[in-house]
């Protein structure tokens, strides 16, 4: 591989290291930061719900505005520009208005993030996929076919998720530390100053080809073009059953932290704090080690097999947390949310462009499977909590019990290609 291409391949690295930074400053530090001017909890549900809100009504709008645009890094970099735009809105005006426009600001500029990441993400592996196909291939040809591409594509896609757990370990350690050392308000400014090099390394990236165009298909008239492929994305049996899957992922996983934390302070006491801690930072150091891993292997295991195996980390996480409320075995416990995580985080953006090689429109798939990722958090929090205030026991039990539901929908998923061929072989 050419140094050109290392170096975009580093370069990718650090965007989503800087990346993940830049995330960290919208988690519970704007909660801290209102707080601490005088916002009753009340305003600062209502501020963090318009954020919400507006991320999950913006998911297929900013999907489609990716997919419009020709140059996926000018629409991360605008992305990037209007995130830094609103942690300095918020940092110097704490008042309701400019609050509701900054979570606004954010709410769809992160939605058009990481796709635009991703699809820059495809044209680096399609970049390397060339240059491999030119040094080990004869007349354009690898021994390895289709398998060998997405084993390219779930490698990068493993970095990817590697890199962004890693920086947002790191950067929720050094917020921390900016805000009990200097102010709130100086991690919102921190926020944004961590988010130049991502920048950076975005424009060291260089020019990329968009992602692969899908077959040509017979298209009505007046539906040729962008919209062309759309009805054939909707319908496609891989998607529905991952954003079926989806939905009952972030069901099953979105309340348990909470719940277990809830339970967490009232056994701790006074080192409940460093327990949730320790809950939020091992799996993200899980996910670093574990992600390159599933991506390399993806292509040679199928889609199949490693969401089965990756999600079945998750009903065994919910029926261990119904039978135990000591907080140093919910640490060890939670080492089981990394294995789930680092599988979900590799998975959508690789099935999301196994998908569009067929149908097209790779950034508005992922938007519809990030409004099913939002849809099944709203109810896990809102259905689990509600059941929680009789047994949280029962709670963990139907959390587990969604959980199996998703890797039971993973066998429906398709296995690798390399097996289909070898089986085809045998008969």
């Amino acid at each position: 591989m050419s140094h050109t291409l290392r170096s975009r391949g580093r370069a990718l690295d650090w965007l989503n290291f800087f990346v993940a930074n830049l995330q960290t400053a919208f988690g519970p530090f704007i909660a801290i930061y209102l707080t601490g001017a005088h916002w009753t909890q009340g305003q600062i549900g209502w501020a963090l719900s318009i954020g919400s809100i507006t991320a999950m009504a913006s998911q297929v709008p900013a999907g489609l505005v990716v997919d419009a645009l020709p140059n996926k890094r000018r629409a991360a970099g605008w992305a990037i520009g209007a995130i830094m735009l609103s942690c300095l809105l918020l940092a110097a005006l704490p008042v309701q208005l400019p609050v509701a426009v900054a979570e606004v600001l954010h709410g769809f500029a992160s939605c058009m993030l990481n796709p635009a990441i991703a699809a820059v993400t495809l044209g680096v592996v399609a970049l390397q996929a060339n240059a491999s196909l030119h040094l080990d291939g004869v007349g354009g040809h690898r021994a390895d076919g289709q398998d060998g591409t997405v084993a390219l594509t779930g490698a990068r896609f493993g970095r990817n998720a590697s890199f962004a757990s890693i920086g947002n370990a790191f950067a929720a350690g050094l917020m921390a530390a900016v805000g009990y050392l200097v102010s709130a308000r100086a991690t919102l400014l921190l926020g944004a100053l961590l988010a130049a090099p991502g920048l950076w390394a975005l424009r060291a990236i260089g020019d990329v080809p968009p992602p692969p165009a899908p077959p040509a298909r017979d298209a009505a008239p007046g539906k040729e073009g962008f919209w062309q492929h759309i009805p054939h994305l909707l319908s496609d049996r891989t998607l529905l059953v991952f954003l079926v899957c989806a939905v009952a992922y972030h069901f099953s996983n979105a309340a348990m932290l909470p719940l277990a934390a809830g339970q967490i302070t009232k056994q701790a006491g006074n080192v409940a704090a460093l327990v949730i801690g320790a809950c939020i930072l091992i799996p993200q150091l899980i996910v670093a080690v574990l992600s390159p891993l599933i991506g390399r292997y993806a292509g040679v295991w199928g889609m199949r097999t490693v969401v089965v195996a990756g999600f079945a980390a998750l009903p065994l996480r919910g029926v261990l947390l119904s039978l135990t409320t000591d907080p140093y075995a919910v640490v060890a416990i939670e080492l089981l949310d990394g294995i789930s995580s680092a599988t979900f985080g590799v998975m959508m953006p690789l099935v999301a462009a196994d998908i569009a090689r067929r149908t097209g429109h790779f950034n508005l798939c992922l938007g519809i499977l990030g409004l099913g990722m939002g849809l099944g958090a709203t109810l896990s929090t809102s259905v689990a909590g509600d059941i929680a205030d009789s047994s949280l026991s029962q709670a963990f039990l139907l959390l587990a019990a969604v959980g199996g539901f998703s890797v039971l929908l993973g066998f429906a998923l398709p296995g690798s290609q390399a097996a289909k061929l070898r089986r085809a072989a045998r008969r």
